[in-house]
């Protein structure tokens, strides 16, 4: 049995002893764009990258919630199925919600990134 935990709920203490702990970091750049891409084949290379290098900005903010590889899959999902062709800070903003589910993170995102509010 494989349990996996982003360390949002304490696990007690009964449950810590019959594990092994095995911390999996974020993959490289290259790896994650194999992953979206296995997952989205649809999109192409270049928004591929575009999304990546966003969400790699995002995970280096202090954020509640930082966005882990599902949702870099779920934002490609998105920007497939709306038509966006372009990456640019419109397409970021108006799609932010897709990763960042807290307004705190939105804000700061918003901020750090210097995008323009819709």
């Amino acid at each position: 049995m494989v349990l996996t935990s982003n360390a949002t709920r304490e696990l007690s203490e009964a449950l810590k002893r019959r594990c092994l702990y095995l911390h999996l970091g974020y993959p490289s750049p290259a790896r994650e764009k194999e992953i979206v891409l296995a997952c989205v084949p649809e999109l192409p290379e270049q928004l591929a990258e575009a999304i990546i290098g966003t969400i790699r900005a995002l995970r280096a903010m202090e954020l509640k919630k930082v966005p882990s590889i599902a949702e870099t899959i779920d934002w490609a999902q998105t920007v497939l199925a709306l038509g966006i062709d372009t990456f640019d800070e419109e397409a970021v903003s108006s799609t932010l919600g897709v990763v960042l589910k807290h307004a705190s993170d939105q804000a700061r995102a918003i901020g750090q990134l210097k995008l323009g509010s819709n």
